[in-house]
């Protein structure tokens, strides 16, 4: 005779799969079978493992930074909103802004601060970030962390070099 008791109700109801007690498997690591291997983080590494100065608030309106996270070794390094060189220290962020991008940087800036729209996005917005029109703290992250030039900065930063 079949019992005509749904399947979902017998596995509700017992607990197990199937409704039936399956046996006892030990973890695959208790056998010896795997060891768990530490993260290794490759696509964090430049093979160099330098470690440079962090950026702070004022220079991610011309630097996109790396996320500081626990996995990344390569904390400080920058890339220019302008040229997209990849910067380590203080320093050489200094220098670098003095051969032209800083200068390219500031007109495009100009030209955006009576923008209503916001740069990553491109929604309206009155909020300025940076002096740069942006319309939340996630279009922020994305601006410090993910996108070097967004293509409105794009746009702009070709304009203006064409025009010098």
């Amino acid at each position: 005779m079949i019992s005509a008791i749904p399947n979902w109700l017998v596995r509700k109801v017992a607990g197990y799969p199937a409704g039936m007690k399956m046996p006892h498997r030990g973890k695959f690591w208790e056998q010896g079978g795997y060891k768990p291997a530490p993260f290794i983080g490759s696509l964090f590494h430049s093979g160099t493992d330098k470690t440079g100065d962090p950026l702070n608030g004022g220079d991610y309106r011309y630097w996109c930074g790396i996320e500081a996270t626990s996995m990344c070794t390569n904390k400080g390094f920058a890339t220019c909103r302008a040229c997209g060189e990849v910067i380590i220290t203080r320093k050489e962020r200094k220098e670098h802004l003095k051969i032209g991008c800083g200068q390219l940087l500031e007109k495009a800036f100009k030209l955006l601060k009576r923008s209503q729209e916001c740069i990553v996005c491109k929604k309206e917005t009155h909020r300025k970030v940076y002096g740069v029109p942006m319309c939340n703290k996630d279009c922020e992250f994305e601006w410090e962390f993910t996108t070097a030039t967004p293509s409105g900065l794009r746009y702009i930063l070709d304009d203006v070099s064409e025009g010098n």
